[in-house]
């Protein structure tokens, strides 16, 4: 996909992007320390781009670009702090490095998950918040599958950007008290997993593991079958960036085929199709494709207009590359399914540097309404806008709102849950200290800095008692 001079400003493409880009296009490198230290691993063109063609698209590049890119317009204005939400932090006074890199909630067995890096923990609350298990692992999880008496915990291996395979599924036993207990490595050799599932494509009552392995130069979306007491991998698309996907029938024909969101380049979401034997071999399709500026990191498919097709929404804000300026095509986007998988874009809300979303129907109207996140907010303008609530007010209109306890840290993962009870559902939303995750990328060794923020908020929902 064509990147457009206009993505960015002249000097994140001269200085950030276009350095980049000449690396991957085999231009020579500027200096003995600079090939010195190429990644090993990078993709680069066979044939490299000549000096003088190269010297040309940097300055078409440089011709073209704005100086500066403009602020977005915004379909309605954030009003702040909606009355639907009681804020506050989830454990007060929580000791935490502010990196949360797993936060789930398990509603059958009314467990919360808390994991983060830096110290690589995983604790278990119970849905009273009581701390029921806490676990140091070998490195950040980020997922987990949570069942009565097992857990799955999928430990990332490095959480920096790399490229080796030290990722692994792990098998946890819960006790009777809660606490955990080592088992087994189900699944080891994952390229930087971030998001696991398991489903029973073949209907035998067997579940087979479906991981994004994110990666960096390498990477991949996988399933993993079980063949006599061991999981052989079936790689479903062997190109980085998997990040999240959606089992569903898409196609109609009654077999669950998988969705799945790609960022890192070719930022797509593509349709996988269950061929009705479990099979994804076969046909696929790119449902939507995205600009590789983007910085794709969340989908999730609803129905928003009542029609009874699945559409998408989807969020772009990733920021923490090679071009750390405010963009104003991040945020959140609503695609409209058409009928045969042909998705148009039916809503658009700029969000600098959107994270991740849920989706519910918050205030019991009858529609879908939207909470988001964001790791890179306008922090000098507008920083209350790093967590925003959007009420549907029907036909793809959102009235937004953003929160004051939003400012002062980045966000970025999120859960829901009705936590007390009450037939309403709750949000619990998780801080990425972009400070600290600098110092680990660094490998600064040493205690991470102490986070004046809480690192797990509660969005308690008043729904019960707002709307009487």
């Amino acid at each position: 996909m064509f990147p457009e001079p206009a993505l960015l400003d002249k000097r994140t493409w001269r200085t950030g992007v276009l350095p980049q880009m000449a690396q991957r296009l085999g231009v020579p490198a500027p200096s003995l320390f600079a090939e010195m230290h190429r990644d090993p691993a990078m993709v680069v063109l066979t044939k490299a781009v000549s000096q003088p063609d190269w010297e040309k698209i940097v300055a078409y590049y440089l011709e073209h670009a704005p100086d500066t890119l403009p602020r977005p317009t915004l379909p309605a204005e954030p009003q702040l702090d909606p009355p639907l939400f009681a804020t506050g932090p989830l454990i007060p006074r929580m000791q935490s490095s502010a990196i949360i890199t797993l936060l789930k909630t398990d509603s059958v067995n009314q467990r919360i998950f808390v994991g983060e890096a830096a110290s690589n923990t995983l604790r278990v609350f119970d849905f009273d918040r009581h701390l029921k298990a806490s676990l140091t692992l070998s490195s950040p999880p980020t997922d987990v599958i949570s069942e009565k008496d097992r857990l799955l915990v999928l430990e990332s291996g490095r959480l920096e950007p790399n490229d080796e395979p030290k990722g692994a599924l792990a098998q946890y036993g819960v006790a009777r008290d809660g606490s955990l207990h080592f088992a087994k490595i189900l699944i080891d050799s994952l390229f930087r997993p971030v998001f696991v599932r398991d489903v029973d494509f073949t209907g035998h009552g067997r579940k087979d593991y479906v991981i994004c392995e994110f990666g960096n130069n390498r990477g991949r979306l996988a399933l993993y079958r079980e063949d006599g007491g061991t999981y052989r991998r079936h790689v479903l698309d062997a190109t980085p960036g998997a990040i999240r996907f959606e089992v569903l029938d898409l196609t109609g024909d009654g077999f669950p085929d998988i969705v799945a969101l790609f960022a890192q380049g070719d930022e797509r979401i593509v349709l996988f199709a269950n061929d009705g034997t479990g099979d994804f071999s076969g046909a696929r399709k790119v449902l939507a494709r995205f600009p590789p500026i983007y910085g794709s990191m969340y989908f999730t498919m609803r129905d928003f207009n009542g029609d009874g097709k699945p559409d998408i929404l989807y969020v772009n804000g990733d920021n923490f590359d090679y071009s750390r300026v405010l963009k104003p095509y991040h945020g959140i986007r609503i695609l409209e399914n058409g009928g045969r998988n042909n998705f148009t874009e039916r809503y658009f809300f700029p969000i600098y540097g959107a994270a991740q979303a849920v989706v519910a129907d918050f205030d019991k109207d009858g529609d879908l309404d939207i909470v988001t996140t964001s790791n890179f907010a306008d922090s000098a303008r507008h920083p209350e806008r790093g967590i925003m609530y959007f009420e549907n007010v029907g036909r793809y209109q959102f009235k937004p709102y953003a929160f004051s306890i939003a400012r002062g840290n980045q966000w970025n993962v999120m859960a829901t849950a009705d936590l007390n009870r009450d037939g309403w559902p709750d949000v619990l939303i998780g801080a990425m200290d972009l400070k600290d995750i600098a110092r680990i990328q660094r490998r600064f060794r040493g205690p991470a800095s102490a986070t004046a923020v809480d690192p797990i908020l509660l969005f308690e929902n008043r729904g019960s008692t707002v709307s009487r």
